[in-house]
């Protein structure tokens, strides 16, 4: 039985971060990426002076050629894929993944990504492989939220949700203005709907009193948990950047203009401010959070409100969770999200999470918005 974890996307910010924190929860595994240099450093740093060995066993690759990654995972377990990856390299190392029997877990919550995975749960399920979407915050902290909304609220069927995520890497602050330029999808009654970025905004208390969340259709979560899950009816908001928040609330001509391209080189500067990683005092003081509002075809609600580490140290926390959950028999062959393997421990296990159930659901949202609640039927 193959035993071990890869991190691959060492030789990046996320990647190093999620080996870090393995590092530190005790979890010896390899570190993988496709350039040599930064792979053999971030090595030999985790190994420290005092050791000849180390935690982090370097390995070196290119995805691209499915065969070649093949021979790359024949002691692999599970492969945690922490790399931004073009479409063809994401798909060379899940055609291999599948092929060699190692699970793969993914971060991003791309739409892409998520709806690539999904495409290939019925070869996963014969290969006995799970492919998990968004084992990062965007889908992880989501997941956790809304699978404990459906406990408590059995028979559930709608669920709103709403995001504040905290400081952006540049790269992640181009990511979100490509996404807000183009339509996406929000699911009712179990159909996938159109929606345009920010056409809706929401008032949300984050536990720093009202703020105002954007209805964020690029999340892929939405669509995602359509798969298989509690909800028929989902909606994803979030709170945004103030640049881009302006942006998004002029429409009419600005907002066209935005859409069309223009001076996205100078939002980009505004968000990510050339931030290619967090310092150590960024990410420890960071906070997140995800607010949700649980509905059954009657009209009674649940709100809750999970608060957690930054964003991006609660991703590599989540994904080394869900890898040690999979390794330890937790995996379920086929397309997943994450609470359907990480449970509980998406709130209980990871550092400076706190979960609070909202004790006063009856008001009403402070901005009308539609949301039909789905029928009492079987979820999609």
């Amino acid at each position: 039985m193959k035993s071990r974890i890869l991190i691959y996307g060492v030789d990046h910010y996320m990647g190093a971060l999620t080996s870090r924190v393995a590092v530190a929860r005790g979890v010896s595994h390899i570190g993988a990426g496709r350039d040599i240099a930064p792979v053999a450093q971030h090595a030999a740093a985790m190994a420290g002076p005092a050791q000849s060995g180390g935690p982090v066993e370097p390995r070196i690759f290119t995805p691209g050629d499915a065969h070649r990654i093949a021979g790359q995972l024949d002691d692999v377990g599970v492969v945690v894929n922490a790399a931004r990856l073009s479409e063809g390299d994401f798909n060379s190392l899940l055609i291999a993944s599948l092929a060699t029997g190692t699970h793969f877990i993914d971060l991003s919550a791309d739409r892409a990504t998520a709806a690539a995975l999904e495409a290939r749960d019925e070869p996963a399920r014969q290969a006995g492989v799970m492919l998990l979407a968004g084992a990062g915050f965007d889908f992880a902290a989501i997941d956790a939220l809304a699978a404990r909304l459906a406990y408590i609220l059995p028979g559930a069927r709608a669920v709103t949700l709403a995001v504040k995520r905290g400081l952006l890497l540049e790269s992640e602050a181009r990511a979100l203005i490509e996404a807000a330029r183009k339509p996406g999808e929000t699911v009712k009654n179990g159909q996938l709907a159109a929606a345009r970025p920010a056409a809706r905004r929401l008032e949300v208390d984050f536990d720093a009193g009202p703020e105002m969340a954007w209805l964020a259709p690029w999340n892929g979560y939405a669509t995602a948990a359509r798969h298989r899950g509690a909800y028929s009816t989902i909606e994803c908001f979030e709170a945004l950047p103030e640049p881009l928040e302006r942006v998004l609330a002029a429409g009419g001509f600005k907002a066209r203009l935005f859409r069309r391209g223009w001076g996205l080189k100078r939002l980009e500067k505004k968000l990510g401010r050339r931030r290619s990683r967090l310092t150590e005092t960024q990410l420890t003081r960071g906070r997140a959070v995800v607010w949700g509002e649980a509905r059954t075809p009657d009209g009674t609600l649940r709100r809750a409100r999970l608060e957690t580490p930054d964003a991006h140290l609660y991703s590599a926390e989540a994904a080394v969770v869900l890898a040690r959950r999979t390794l330890a028999g937790a995996a379920r062959a086929g397309f997943q999200l994450p609470s359907a393997i990480g449970g509980a421990a998406l709130v209980e296990e990871i550092p400076g999470v706190a979960w609070r159930e909202l004790a006063d659901p009856s008001d009403n949202l402070a901005f009308e918005i539609d949301r039909p609640v789905a029928a009492d039927a079987k979820s999609a």
